[in-house]
């Protein structure tokens, strides 16, 4: 057999202003493991009938959620729709093609640069996760034991620039990506200073790439300034391969309570996940802060229960001088954060400072939260990265298209 012929019923067409973007197919068991066999190692690829458009495929079995011991699984197909729409009623030919044997060289400019997909290299030598995707640098997952708690930088976006900070020199503990709380059973896992706790990054419960999206779940541990647990998380951030014109990436926050009741005090240091937004495009500068609800700012946005926020503004692109005169070039990017609509209050109630920090899950607008023993809390969060503003970037639909996906059925014929 060397084709599948699949059959996708769509219930309405996307428009081409919401592509690229991806689409999950869910699969009974029975059908995902006909497809796993026939594909083998071999990756994946549909040819819709009409039009004849390649659309990326890559099936999956790894959920975006876990618990301490393991991964949660899944069945499904997940498709990269570029370039065009399907009509509600397609039929597309199934076909594999030999997996890329292609591998990271070091020592070059670009040791990424003949890698297809979100490729993962690990460099466990050097405690990081370089994170490509169409072979340019997107982003690192940085653990080593040595900083106060694991973190992602940077994070590219339009034109090669990242949207987001590391280390600014006005809060050197703001990391990027990162996750953190200041008050956790009276332990300080926050600010980074002497005699505090840490988030101790224990091992990877997955670790994965494809032609439409890579995977990091991670389990870390939460620890008191001796050592003594206080909690587990396990922490999944899954890439999608998009370009940076438009690119996002979905969250999984999940906090477990292993080893006794855990009581998050009532603080505003703490963000499940916080982002610390390149200087650029904060609200001193040349970016604005805008959220789903029409406010804008921090003095509106603070404190406020809505769907997103975004900050917008312009990143120098390039400096040129000729003949004594200096001309700048800017590209218009920005960043925002959806909140899950399962998600509860606590998990889409805004931080947000025009300084550059912000996150949609602070406890000290719930006063603080208890986790009782055995207990868990689960977040889930998609950072959306767009050219242009809020509008120009369609971040409104995109949070739409988040909240509301797109419900493909399949049919092997």
């Amino acid at each position: 057999m060397t084709d599948l012929t699949l059959k996708l019923s769509i219930p309405s067409t996307l428009t081409d202003a919401q592509l690229p973007t991806i689409v999950r197919v869910e699969l009974d068991e029975r059908t995902y493991r006909k497809l796993e066999t026939w594909a083998a190692d071999a990756d994946l690829y549909a040819i819709e009938e009409n039009g004849g458009v390649e659309i990326a495929c890559q099936l999956n079995q790894v959920a975006n959620t876990a618990t301490p011991h393991g991964m949660d699984e899944e069945y499904a197909l997940y498709m990269l729709w570029k370039e065009s729409t399907l009509p509600q009623d397609s039929v597309v030919t199934l076909r594999r093609k030999p997996r890329s044997q292609a591998a990271p060289i070091d020592r070059r400019y670009n040791p990424w640069g003949e890698l297809p997909g979100v490729y993962l290299d690990h460099q466990a030598e050097n405690a990081r996760v370089v994170v490509s995707i169409e072979g340019k640098l997107f982003t690192r997952y940085l653990y080593s034991s040595d900083v106060g708690k694991p973190y992602y930088y940077p994070l590219i976006g339009p034109n090669g620039k990242t949207l987001i900070q590391d280390a600014p020199d006005d809060h050197l503990h703001h990391h990027g990506l990162w996750w953190g709380h200041d008050d956790v059973n009276g332990h300080k896992l926050y600010h980074e200073f002497r005699g505090e706790g840490r988030q101790l990054h224990r091992k990877f419960l997955a670790m994965l790439g494809g032609p439409v999206f890579g995977q990091l779940t991670t389990l870390i541990d939460w620890v008191d300034e001796r050592g003594g647990l206080l909690l587990q998380e396990t922490r999944t951030v899954r890439i999608y391969n998009l370009p940076p014109e438009s690119r996002y990436i979905d969250l999984t926050t999940q906090l477990y309570a292993t080893a006794g009741d855990v009581r998050f005090g009532d603080t505003k240091e703490g963000g499940f996940p916080f982002v610390r937004v390149n200087e650029q495009i904060n609200g001193h500068h040349t970016g604005v802060i805008t959220a789903a609800n029409g406010k804008v700012g921090e003095a509106e946005i603070f404190g406020t229960v809505t769907e997103w926020v975004d900050y917008s503004g312009k990143l120098l692109q390039s400096i040129h001088w000729e003949d004594g005169a200096k001309t700048q070039k800017y590209v218009e990017a920005g960043i925002a954060l959806f909140s899950h609509p399962t998600n509860e209050t606590y998990a889409s109630q805004w931080f947000v400072r025009d300084y550059g920090p912000f996150t949609p899950a602070n406890f000290h607008f719930s006063g603080g939260k208890v986790l009782p023993q055995g207990d868990s809390i689960t977040m889930k969060h998609r950072l959306f990265i767009h050219q242009g503003d809020a509008v120009g970037g369609q971040v409104a639909e995109r949070y739409r298209e988040y909240a509301e996906p797109l419900q493909v059925k399949v049919q092997l014929l």
